[in-house]
């Protein structure tokens, strides 16, 4: 039993002899409470609103580079799954006075069906006027709800086609079908642009 105290005692010789060699630091000083805070106040400035000539770019930038990324893949593989892209270039159909067109698309199957499609891009003043003008040719127009356009349309030349333009800022987009409901795909199209 003797030599249980005498273990026991030299373990607390030892742990007493390594705690001794611990010595704190000393702390940094801290400010006092009397020390007065600084503080910065930052007033932003008023941020000016888009212009309207801002704002119908900002609409034709979002035009897609390229007819295989309109609107969603779902309603194009719906509308234009089936049929065989073709050359689009040289269609002219209604468009505004100083219409530009940005991206013409043509699918066709056979003489089955076909879809065309042309996005162009025009003043603002051009657009305006071109929608005024197009219940000479037989459309009727009527405001988009759900994405703030001129939805126009009118019966195709050939029996089961339609003509629909949607127009807003400076984008005006024409749609052709021929045995083809695209109006699906097309609201995609128009919330991709005007959204």
């Amino acid at each position: 039993m003797r030599r249980w105290r005498s273990l026991v005692a030299a373990a607390a010789l030892i742990a007493v002899a390594g705690l001794a060699g611990c010595v704190p630091e000393e702390a940094a000083p801290v400010a006092s409470a009397t020390s007065t805070p600084s503080v910065t106040v930052v007033v932003p400035s008023p941020t000016p609103s888009p212009s309207v000539s801002e704002t119908a770019a900002s609409v034709a930038s979002k035009i897609p580079a390229s007819c295989d990324d309109l609107g969603t893949a779902t309603s194009r593989a719906e509308t234009v799954g089936g049929l065989t892209a073709q050359h689009a270039d040289g269609f002219v159909r209604p468009a505004p006075a100083d219409a530009t067109t940005v991206l013409s698309c043509n699918w066709i199957q056979e003489e089955a069906a076909a879809v065309l499609l042309i996005v162009s891009t025009a003043s603002d003043a051009a657009v305006t006027q071109g929608i005024a003008g197009l219940a000479s040719e037989g459309y009727q127009c009527q405001a988009a709800q759900d994405f703030g356009a001129q939805y126009c349309a009118r019966p195709g030349d050939a029996a089961d086609s339609e003509d629909v333009i949607v127009a807003r800022d400076d984008v005006w987009i024409y749609l052709e079908t021929v045995n083809v409901n695209a109006r699906a795909w097309l609201s995609d199209i128009a919330a991709q642009i005007y959204g």
